[in-house]
């Protein structure tokens, strides 16, 4: 009964432990929500979402490497 109450007050999604989930409606809230839980668990995942759409590399005496972060 408790758990099934507090379902009901918090709804889905309203954890520090799992991401929002989406239900079709409001996704600006649902964005900005999911933005902050990203950034919240491991900021270095929320770099590489925004700034990495590719595998960075570069070409050192003609061969292809990975880039290092710094670069």
């Amino acid at each position: 009964m408790a758990s099934e109450q507090n379902f009901t007050i918090l709804g889905e999604g309203h954890s520090t432990m799992r991401p929002s989930l989406f239900n079709g409606t409001n996704y600006s809230y649902w964005r900005t929500r999911m933005k902050l839980f990203i950034q919240a668990n491991d900021y270095k995942v929320w770099r590489i979402i925004t700034t990495r759409s590719s595998i960075p590399i570069k070409r050192v005496e003609g061969v292809v490497i990975l880039k290092e972060e710094n670069e």
